[in-house]
């Protein structure tokens, strides 16, 4: 399909780091390029960041605090053009015929953004996606949090110890970041703060970290493993190592050595792939099912279709690693790729992607983190210290400094008191 006189219509499919990265940049550069239409397309009309969501499972903080809303967030004053906005879910990619289809129809485009991000990787296990809790959207801590409830007051009602001990063993599956923040603050929500409304169940609150590997946190230095593991411990949390999980129902979980743990509550967070949309394209992909792209973002031979965020596979520039699925890699991409398509119409050349690890900081409780800063690996309250104000300034910058400053300075009046232990405790609503 070819442009239409001088407009030229890029649309972006996603609304995550990577999208919103996107069309936030095009928005900025549209002064430049007269023409230029953009549209972004999410099944939500708000946009929140992944690093934070897991602040709602411990009770820290409102789901609202730390969602965005679109239309305002793309139309805000004070920016260049305007970037229209589509809440629908995308069915299906038409390269050849450069439409993509949604529920409320198909759209166009002459420049392609595919940033649909990635889904719970259960690796084919039906039983556990069937009977486990996954942590990739707002309205998943949302649930989480509800559903520790819901267990707790199951377990006061309960008058059978076993059925009570089931009720109260929370099981996180996966050992990389994300399933340690969230095991620390669900320690964090059940042992400092509902203690506090149901003293006599807490002899009975169980809660474990299974890792199918022989360490923690995979792709950073051997000492972040063994000082996670060490801090994670010393708090009453069950680490278990090389634990692969082979069944999970109702009321419990089997690993491949045989042992059982009774629970009612498996939370999987054990790794991610692209989703099921992705596995239609007719474009090379790699083993995790990531489509290969260029060191410009673009897919090799389609010229005009960029893949960016959890859904695209390149290798990094030193070694034979790709760049990892994160929220680190998928913000940077989003603006590369937004100035490239600027840089294609207006006749110049692509901005090779690059981006060098910057570090890993770790929550491990209120005053305890693990950090990797280069090659420096360190633990305790500096690296707590640390990790507050770096995350704290990441969060206020985040979209730029005045976007919904009243929401973000809601966010921050929720986290004071939450330090010290005084959080929501009753249900709350995505």
């Amino acid at each position: 399909m070819a442009e239409s006189g001088d407009k030229k219509r890029v649309l972006i499919l996603g609304a995550g780091a990577a999208g919103i990265g996107a069309a936030l940049e095009l928005k900025k550069a549209s002064a430049g390029a007269p023409g230029l239409e953009v549209t972004l397309v999410d099944q939500r009309n708000y946009h929140h960041p992944l690093p934070f969501i897991w602040h709602v499972v411990s009770g820290s903080v409102e789901p609202r605090r730390i969602a965005f809303p679109l239309p305002a967030l793309l139309n805000r004053k004070g920016a260049a053009g305007p970037v229209k906005f589509r809440q629908s879910r995308v069915q299906s990619i038409d390269v050849g015929r450069k439409v993509v289809s949604t529920d409320d129809g198909e759209m166009e485009w002459d420049y392609l953004v595919v940033a649909l991000g990635s889904t719970t990787n259960f690796f084919g296990m039906a039983d556990v996606e069937e009977n486990s809790l996954s942590l990739k959207s707002l309205g998943d801590a949302v649930s989480i949090h509800n559903y520790i409830l819901d267990n707790y007051e199951a377990a006061l009602r309960e008058g059978d110890e076993q059925r009570q001990r089931e009720l109260l063993t929370f099981v996180v599956v996966g050992g990389g970041p994300t399933g340690i923040e969230l095991v620390a603050a669900i320690q964090d929500f059940l042992c400092k703060v509902l203690i506090r409304n149901y003293p006599s169940l807490t002899p009975q609150v169980r809660v474990l970290l299974v890792e199918a590997q022989d360490a923690l946190l995979s792709g950073l230095k051997a000492k972040m493993s063994e000082l996670a593991i060490s801090r994670l411990r010393s708090r009453g949390i069950e680490v278990l190592l090389g634990t692969r999980i082979t069944k999970v129902w109702s009321g419990g979980i089997q690993t491949a050595d045989g042992q059982t743990i009774s629970t009612h509550t498996v939370i999987w967070v054990a790794g991610v792939k692209p989703v099921a949309v992705m596995a239609s394209l007719p474009f090379e992909k790699a083993r995790d099912g990531r489509v290969l792209v260029n060191q410009y973002l673009e897919i090799p031979g389609a010229p005009g279709v960029y893949v960016i965020g959890d859904c695209a596979y390149l290798l990094q520039e030193r070694g034979s690693r790709p760049y990892p699925p994160t929220h680190q890699v998928a913000e940077r991409q989003g603006l590369t790729c937004a100035r490239n398509i600027i840089c294609t119409i207006q006749g110049k050349d692509q901005r090779t992607f690059r981006y060098g690890f910057k570090g890993q900081l770790v929550y491990m409780g209120r005053n305890l983190a693990v950090a990797q800063l280069g090659d420096r690996v360190f633990d305790g309250s500096a690296a707590a210290l640390l990790r507050r104000v770096f995350y704290l300034w990441i969060f206020i910058s985040y979209l730029g400094l005045p976007t919904e400053f009243r929401r973000k300075l809601g966010a921050i009046r929720d986290w004071i008191p939450a330090y010290f232990y005084h959080r929501k405790t009753t249900h709350l609503h995505e």
